[in-house]
Order: structure tokens, then sequence, then C-alpha cells
């Protein structure tokens, strides 16, 4: 189960949703694509985020159906982006894979913490987790070395899509209807009058969904930027996805009490992640910011839906509704991310003032945590 949770999010996450990382910058060397029409690309991807997110609090419907077809679609929609051409088509297809990214996140996080917590070895729910880290690597890798055997972007969105289909394929059986029933709230009450501390956590993930977004959108542009290398600039990606599992698996090891701190902590990691570039402006500065951010980046999405279960349980309400209330906060976070960083580099001519506010935000997301925590 954890497994096939992995393959999920690699598909769901690492293609779905973060394989345009790394291919805007030859985006924009194929086909003339600006910086201000990349952002408004990403921000079509947030906002079906948001609308999937948003669609799975309010929509009743079977798990193993939303997971399934969620796949299916970021296969399909991936690989359609390298068929078709110009900036509304893309927008489009951008904004469905958005869409089918939430329900997969969503659906299959909670079919795989819900049977793993059965199986008594919620711990491995790290694993699940780690997808994101290993769908970023593998796209990131696969990019760079694609792109040296001389492939545009066109044909490197098909092989994702390609390989997000056979994936898919391997994962299919774990997510069957079969086990649709052991997410069904029983006793719970469906009330969604959330405590202090869930509506903080909801809020607090909001500032972490736009604090992250702008170097999780724009890294190889800012890397490329600062040194001036589109291949070179191209390994920082890769290196933020290997963080990204290495924390992942390490702090998937916290729960209860001890997840609270560790989500804290995350917090602040992330916001220095978000600043090193800009004080330390060169390679060392962005290998260091790339390992923090990596480091704390799923962690925070992975300890956020562990507290999430905790809070549930305590207010006698299924998690679902209240894991679909954080995944829309953390959409409309990260849907106003990369324009406002878009908009702010045409009108003061660098990266460096986005990323300050964006590091502002993850530290008082982090600070709010700590205060309702006390």
């Amino acid at each position: 189960m954890a497994l096939s949770g992995l393959v999920a999010l690699a598909v769901a996450m690492g293609v779905g949703r973060f394989a345009f990382t790394p291919l805007l910058p030859l985006m924009q060397a194929d086909s003339g694509l600006t910086l201000t029409e990349g952002s408004w690309l990403a921000f079509a991807n947030y906002l079906g985020y948001l609308v999937g997110a948003l669609a799975t609090i309010w929509v009743t419907a079977r798990p193993s159906l939303m997971v399934r077809s969620g796949l299916v679609a970021t296969g399909v929609l991936t690989l359609a982006v390298g068929l078709v051409s110009g900036f509304a088509l893309w927008w489009v297809l951008r904004f469905a894979s958005g869409v089918a990214s939430a329900w997969v996140l969503v659906y299959a996080a909670a079919i795989s913490l819900e049977r793993l917590t059965r199986a008594g070895s919620p711990r491995l729910f790290g694993i699940v987790f780690g997808g994101v880290g290993c769908g970023i690597i593998a796209t990131g890798l696969a990019c760079l070395a694609l792109t040296a055997a001389g492939m545009d972007s066109s044909s490197i969105w098909i092989a994702f899509g390609s390989a997000s289909l056979i994936a898919t394929a391997l994962c299919w059986k774990a997510f069957g209807p079969a086990h649709d029933a052991t997410l069904a709230p029983g006793g719970e009450t469906t009330s969604r009058r959330w405590n202090r501390a869930a509506w903080t956590l909801i809020v607090a993930y909001g500032l972490y969904g736009f604090g992250y977004i702008i170097p999780g959108t724009f890294m190889p542009v800012i890397a490329r930027d600062l040194l001036g290398g589109a291949f070179a600039s191209g390994w920082f990606w890769p290196m933020f996805g290997a963080a990204a599992l290495a924390g992942t698996l390490l702090l998937g090891r916290f729960t209860g009490t001890s997840a609270s701190g560790a989500l804290i902590g995350c917090f602040f990691v992330e916001a220095l992640g978000v600043i090193v570039p800009v004080v330390v402006p060169n390679a060392i500065g962005l290998a260091i910011g790339s390992l923090l951010l990596g480091l704390a980046f799923v962690a925070i999405t992975l300890l956020t839906l562990h507290r999430a279960r905790a809070l549930a349980g305590q207010m006698r309400t299924s998690a679902a509704p209240l894991m679909g209330a954080l995944t829309a906060s953390f959409g409309f976070g990260q849907l106003i991310g990369p324009p406002f960083a878009g908009y702010l580099v045409v009108w003061l001519g660098g990266f460096g003032p986005s990323l300050v506010v964006a590091a502002a935000a993850l530290a008082a997301g982090g600070a709010a945590l700590w205060i309702i925590e006390r």
C-alpha cells in the first residue's frame, strides 16, 4: 500500500503538478513563452488544484473512483500538452491537470493513511509522501537527460504523459473499490464546526502554499538568472526533490505530539530555505536553499495531514472534509503566488522582493501554529 501510494503521488504531484517547473525554461526557449505567461500557466494549474480540493469537501464520491480517474486524467492531460500549441489550450490543460492532482492527493492520502493505520504501520505513511520527492527527482533528471539528447519541450511532455499512464497501471489494483468502505465515517459526525486549532492549521497551511510556491515554480528560472547556464541551473530542481524525499522519510516517523513540534520547525526551515538565495545570491546559496526547501517541503504536508487526522478525532468529525479544507487553503495560497512573483519581477527587476515576502508568510504560519499549541 505504501509503495502504491508513492507511485500515485509521484504521478499526480511529480508530473501533474511539478513537471512544469523544470520545463518552463525550455518552453520559454522553444515557443517564446514569456515569464508572465508562464506565471499564468502555473496559476491555471493551481486554480484547478483549488477547485479540485473544494470538490473533495462537498462532493460525495467513491474514493477509488476519484483516485483512478485522477491518475488517468493526469497522464492524458500531460501528454496532450505536448500535442497541442498555444497559450489558451495549455491554460485549459494545466487547469484540468490541477483538478486531477488534487483528487489524487486527497483521496490517495486518505486511503493510504487509513489502511496503514489499520495495519498498525502509520509510520509507513512517510513512504507514500516520498512519492512527491521521487516524482520531482524523476522529472528533473529526465528533463536534463532528454534535453541533452536534443528533445524539445513538446516531446518531453509526451514522454512524461506516457510514463504517467504506465505508472498508473502499476498502482491501479491498490486503489480498488473494495477499500472504499474503510473510509466511511461510521459513528462520527460530519459537522464542520472545527475548533481554533483546526482553523489555525488551515490558515497556516494557506500561508505555506503561498510561501513555498514562488521558489517551487521559478527555481530553475531563478538559478538560470543567477548562474547564466540553463543546463547547470537545472540540477537544483532534482536536488530539491532529493531533499524532499529525504525529509519525508525522516520526518514521516514523527507521530502524535512530536509531529506538532516537527511541523512548526519545518515552517521555519522552509522560510530559511526561501531567504538564503536572496542573502547569498550564488551557487552555494542556491544549493543550501534548495536543500532546506526540499527538506521541509513535503514533510509539512505529511505532518499537516497527520495533525488533521488527530484533530478530527478530537472533534469527532470525519477527517476527509478537514483534509479537503486544508488542501483548498493551500491551493488558494499557491494560486496567488506565481502571478504575484511574476509581476513583481517585472516591476522591480528580480525575484528578491517576492522571496522575502514568501519567507515572511512561512514564518508567520509557523508562529501561528506555535502560539495555538501553547
